[in-house]
């Protein structure tokens, strides 16, 4: 480079400037001193006048003399300490450059951290799959929670004692008792799935299916409840229906490229309702989705050689009651859901017209006065479903069919609510809760509202409720994943017990009780296991 030659030389002149210097200081006191001294001496011998002013001359001119020499000197140090002074910027300039690409990273990575670790979510941006749309971080965590739970469990009374209050700083999460969102996922999903794994279940969920199915309908029910709407042959098995896939074959199914289940994801970058309506028909006809009949089948293979309910069986009953409600309440069968079976049950006491309406209260039409941190709802879903569908209405506006096709889709009942980011503040805004976007289940409740038609004309009791939990475990057991369309725990709750006749206070007890449950189970297991 061309300064190499001057960086060479500067510090030997800047060197030599320096040692000039210093001569110089020393030596003009001294000069100065004498002079003094001659001129005391001078002065005591009475010099003539003439001979002072030479003294005093050759004194003026010798200060004089010496100023230019000081000037040049202070000009060579000013020019010395700038070149020294930009070398020392220079390097100053290059360290914080090197400190702010250090903050940088560090920026970036805390922000990878968190996108892959944040504590109200259960996913991760670095998932393999879209991006945020993978249950590998849940997986992980429902395999720690297994281990926990089943330390807790094997536990004697002492140990459950000494670990009764594990250090958890704070827990703001799932009734306020998890301190992490994915936390309050692993720990309730594996309870839940535990505390349904029983005799009792299982004989509950076979009741509930064979009345479905019809094998249970009993004539003198029919006459005495006078139902709006009798199939013509109350065996539904026989129905075509029970073969043809509906909306819900893919419901519970894995997903390959999502790396969860079901149709639908939360991928920004790939919006599934870009694909269209036709092809979501077409999945839904695929090889992959299931039909009523299939989904029975799959749920008897995983009845066998067990008198219990177990994870594997409660998945498989919760892809059959979804499916069964399309079926049970198809216009050809019992009638619709809402217009024909909940109003049966109303007219027989059996269903609260009130209690269905804050269920439907919590879809898109919430109160405004609550605050919009405290709504089922998604904030930027409506938002990137506008911007979306303005997008692909200026790319397609060539392409009539395929943009008719994608409009179909985009306008689909609820399809602006899905959420980026499933939590939202409780009530009190004390904490979060796992949000699906979509409000309080009405799917369950309607799914539910079909079971209780179904015991009601097969002369059955109405489900009690430790029948609903049954109910709400088979659901989540589905739901319970990072699928777009899902809902949460307290969503399937407050769905199923309002479904079948029971209140949404109901549905809130038996939430905050499994939630602490859970909880106890989950951190004091983590604790002995820690311990171990």
């Amino acid at each position: 480079m061309a300064p190499s030659m001057h960086s060479a030389a500067s510090p030997v002149s800047v060197l030599h400037l320096r040692d000039t210097s210093m001569r110089t200081k020393a030596q003009l006191p001294l000069t100065a001193i004498q002079r003094f001294l001659a001129h005391d001496a001078a002065s005591t011998q009475a010099p003539s006048a003439s001979a002072s002013t030479s003294l005093h001359k050759n004194e003026t001119a010798g200060l004089l003399a010496a100023l230019p020499a000081r000037n040049a000197r202070q000009g060579a140090q000013r020019k010395s300490g700038e070149k020294e002074g930009a070398r020392q910027n220079n390097g100053g300039r290059g360290g914080q450059w090197a400190s702010r690409a250090a903050k940088y990273a560090l920026g970036i990575a805390g922000a990878g951290y968190v996108a892959d670790n944040f504590v109200l979510s259960t996913t991760s941006l670095v998932d393999g799959k879209g991006g945020f749309t993978s249950n590998d971080r849940l997986d992980k965590a429902c395999a720690k929670a297994e281990t926990y739970y089943a330390r807790y469990h094997s536990a004697t009374e002492d140990e459950r004692a000494s670990h009764s209050r594990p250090f958890v700083p704070i827990r703001t999460c799932g009734s306020n008792q998890f301190a992490t969102m994915t936390d309050y996922r692993a720990a309730t999903k594996v309870h839940v799935g535990h505390l349904f794994d029983s005799q009792a279940a299982r004989e509950s969920l076979v009741t509930n299916l064979a009345c479905l199915k019809g094998e249970r309908i009993k004539q003198e029910c029919i006459i005495r409840y006078a139902p709006a709407q009798v199939p013509a042959d109350p065996d539904l098995s026989k129905s075509e229906l029970y073969d043809r896939k509906n909306k819900y074959s893919l419901v519970g199914m894995p997903n390959a490229q999502t790396g969860a289940s079901g149709y639908t994801s939360r991928s920004i970058t790939q919006p599934f309702i870009n694909r269209g309506m036709e092809h979501f028909r077409q999945a839904s006809q695929s090889d992959k989705a299931l039909s009523l009949r299939q989904c029975m089948q799959s749920l008897e293979r995983a009845l066998q050689d067990t008198d219990k309910l177990g994870k594997q069986a409660q998945h498989a009953a919760g892809q059959a009651i979804l499916n069964f409600r399309q079926v049970y309440a198809a216009d050809e069968h019992w009638g619709h859901p809402e217009k024909v079976i909940m109003k049966t049950l109303i007219a027989n006491g059996l269903l609260s017209q009130e209690q269905t309406d804050r269920i439907d209260a919590t879809l898109m039409f919430e109160d405004p006065s609550i605050s919009v941190l405290k709504r089922n709802t998604s904030i930027a879903g409506p938002l990137l479903q506008k911007l979306e569908t303005k997008i692909q209405s200026k790319r397609l506006q060539d392409q009539p069919e395929t943009l008719a096709d994608f409009m179909e889709m985009a306008k689909q009942k609820n399809m602006e609510g899905l959420p980026i980011a499933h939590f939202k503040l409780n009530a009190e805004g004390t904490g979060f809760e796992d949000c699906s976007g979509l409000g309080d289940s009405f799917t369950s409740a309607n799914a539910v509202a079909c079971i209780n038609h179904a015991r009601l004309m097969s002369g059955e009791p109405r489900l009690s409720k430790e029948d609903v939990g049954v109910v709400v475990a088979c659901l989540n057991a589905v739901y319970d994943d990072a699928s777009s369309i899902r809902h949460s725990l307290h969503e399937i709750a407050r769905g199923c017990f309002v479904g079948a006749g029971y209140t949404t206070e109901d549905a809130d007890a038996f939430y905050e009780q499994i939630c602490k449950d859970a909880a106890r189970a989950f951190y004091a297991g983590k604790s002995m296991t820690s311990s171990d």
